[in-house]
């Protein structure tokens, strides 16, 4: 093991939904750089709903590779996708990463966390973060941030990207989560911030390798929603325990 790594192993999941056009590059691409940390891991591809080729790709490119494995998920859910790769993965940290926006800085960062943190995530908020999306997306990322620290008095700058996260605190926590599809990785790391966990931010570098696959409009409501109904179940919970 490189003497600059404080874990001996890592997993990696990568949800894909209709990714056919990219799929072969990309996974090849986060294959090689797990590769090239020379230590022990495994590659999860969560393939989740997909209507396309994506599927049968995966299939094959993770044929006679030892590390690697394919999930299926009948419905299109992001979320669900990313909780049943960290439900399913073995190793002391997992990262997350899209099949579109993955780093080896990061992974390399990820590998060198301070036994102090629990989970590193990539800011797209922070002075240092270099964002290259369009101006609607960036607009939206800070009305985002702006709702979890009113709702949700959270010290994080930004909970969706690239993170990794400790498996012990995976699994102190995942069977709390209520939240799917655009949430689950939110609602993970602000149940381990309230356990009293500290979290690493550093500044995310993004240089979009397609146009986001989802419709923002569509999104926002959503994610609004989906939000007002997480802080009302924080609160439920907090109520109960204060009554304990």
């Amino acid at each position: 093991m490189s003497g600059k790594f404080t874990v001996k192993n890592f997993s990696v999941v990568v949800p894909v939904f209709n990714e056919e056009e990219i799929v072969l590059h990309s996974a090849a691409q986060i294959y090689d750089i797990c590769k090239r940390k020379n230590l022990d891991f495994e590659l999860i591809f969560v393939e989740n709903g997909s209507i396309d080729k994506t599927l049968p790709l995966i299939e094959t490119f993770i044929l006679e590779k030892d590390e690697c494995k394919v999930l299926t998920l009948e419905l299109a859910n992001y979320g669900n996708a990313l909780k049943q790769g960290f439900l399913n993965a073995v190793n002391q940290i997992v990262i997350s990463f899209d099949i579109d926006y993955f780093s080896e800085d990061f992974l390399e960062e990820a590998l060198k966390l301070k036994n102090t943190y629990s989970a590193i995530t990539a800011s797209k908020r922070l002075i240092k973060s270099d964002d290259g999306r369009r101006l609607i997306r960036r607009l939206a990322t800070f009305t985002f941030v702006i709702l979890l620290k009113i709702l949700f008095k959270t010290k994080l700058s930004d909970t969706h990207g690239m993170k990794a996260v400790r498996k012990n605190s995976i699994m102190s926590q995942i069977d709390n989560v209520v939240s799917t599809q655009d949430l689950f990785d939110t609602e993970l790391l602000i149940r381990i911030e309230r356990n009293g966990e500290q979290i690493l931010e550093i500044p995310a570098v993004i240089n979009e390798i397609r146009p986001s696959v989802s419709v923002i409009y569509k999104r926002i409501p959503r994610t609004v929603k989906s939000l007002i109904r997480l802080r009302n179940q924080l609160s439920r919970e907090s109520l109960k325990t204060k009554n304990l």
